[in-house]
């Protein structure tokens, strides 16, 4: 797939509103295939507003600041994040009529702080 300037794969249909839940384990390896060659759904986007939407700026185009991130959703100017998911993410204006419900992105930031807290070093 292609990737986004969050470092998110982004189809260009839904955008940032999908995910794999899925591992496959094969007996041998091989060659995937390549990506399309298609248009990047981030080219013609100037702007970049999923890279300044964050409030902690845990995304530089380059990387991904979990520790920031993580940090943000403990404290009362979080819970916006926490509750209804990504700033960023849902800055992202491709594939927004896809976008999870505040219910459903919650569900993942608190898995990701759950998760995050139990390994955080």
């Amino acid at each position: 797939g292609q990737v986004s300037p969050l470092g998110l794969n982004i189809h260009p249909t839904y955008g940032l509103w999908h995910a794999y839940r899925a591992a496959l384990l094969f007996p041998v390896a091989f060659d995937l295939p390549q990506p399309s060659a298609g248009a990047h759904p981030c080219d013609t986007c100037r702007e970049r507003p999923c890279l300044h939407a964050c409030p902690v700026d845990a995304f530089d185009g380059k990387s991904y600041d979990v520790r920031a991130c993580a940090a943000h959703l403990t404290v009362t100017d979080g819970q916006d994040c926490l509750s209804r998911g990504c700033l960023a993410r849902h800055a992202c204006p491709v594939g927004q009529g896809h976008a999870y419900t505040a219910e459903q992105a919650g569900f993942h930031m608190r898995a990701f702080l759950r998760a995050r807290q139990r390994t955080a070093d």
